[in-house]
């Protein structure tokens, strides 16, 4: 007969027969290994530094964009007031120049468009002053339009001596100034001097590929040295009238008459 064992006695011989949990084992002397922390998990004080950065880099952003839209808004201010000045409208250049000026502030573009604003409103000694400010705070590569500038001051003066200087000083720091090689080409045919109004003339002509400006003057400047056949030749090229023809012609004759009362062309 098998002897039954009490209820009590087989529960304990089962736990006693289950597998222990494990447990890290510490050893003396040595700290419990750490525990290894989530990558995932971005605490708040990362999290507020991230958004921290981002708002930086967005402000930036908009700074730079705002920094384009006011350069962009500059330049085509200016933009506008050289159309201006192209078509004859230096009074309300200077207008505009003003409320530039107001709005940006001056910069050099905005001096150099006021100097000659004022040459073309005929107001010489404020133009010769602005020129002259430009001047002193110029590089040499930066002086050709000043210069320029003051030689045609110094033509509507009447001065041309020292529109002579200035123009050939204009033409040696910007030797592809088509505009000052055309002027100082007239200076020196007022002068009488015929070979280097002629040279100044070409290089303009032959820079300008034809500008019929140039071609004009230099049928002047045939006219008034009794270059009869090129005189033709540019008239024809430019479809001058009659009336035209008599209109240069009469100019060559004034100017003759200047040459012949200094001493005669040299």
């Amino acid at each position: 007969m098998v002897k039954a064992f009490p209820v009590t006695f087989a529960v304990a011989v089962l736990t006693a027969c289950a597998p222990m949990p494990q447990r890290d084992v510490v050893i003396a002397g040595q700290s419990a290994p750490a525990t290894t922390p989530n990558a995932a998990v971005v605490t708040p004080t990362q999290e507020a530094v991230i958004r921290a950065e981002q708002a930086e880099k967005q402000s930036e952003v908009k700074q730079r964009d705002r920094q384009l839209d006011a350069q962009r808004e500059k330049d085509l201010h200016l933009k506008l007031v050289q159309q201006m000045m192209e078509q004859n409208n230096a009074f309300a250049a200077l207008a505009h120049l003003d409320a530039y000026d107001q709005k940006w502030g001056a910069n050099r573009q905005s001096r150099l468009l006021r100097a000659d604003a004022y040459r073309k409103t005929s107001q010489w000694d404020k133009a010769e002053t602005a020129y002259q400010g430009l001047l002193g705070n110029s590089t040499t590569a930066q002086s050709g339009p000043v210069w320029y500038g003051l030689g045609k001051v110094s033509i509507e003066k009447g001065d041309l001596k020292s529109a002579n200087t200035r123009l050939e000083k204009a033409v040696q720091v910007d030797p592809l100034n088509v505009n000052a090689y055309t002027d100082l080409g007239l200076v020196y045919l007022l002068e009488g001097q015929k070979d280097p109004a002629y040279n100044a003339l070409m290089k303009a002509n032959q820079l300008s590929s034809g500008d019929t400006t140039v071609k004009a003057n230099l049928a002047l400047w045939a006219l008034v040295f009794d270059e009869f056949g090129m005189a033709k030749d540019m008239a024809d090229q430019l479809n001058w009238s009659e009336g035209t023809r008599n209109k240069v012609l009469a100019q060559a004759n004034v100017i003759k008459k200047r040459i012949n009362a200094k001493g005669g062309a040299r």
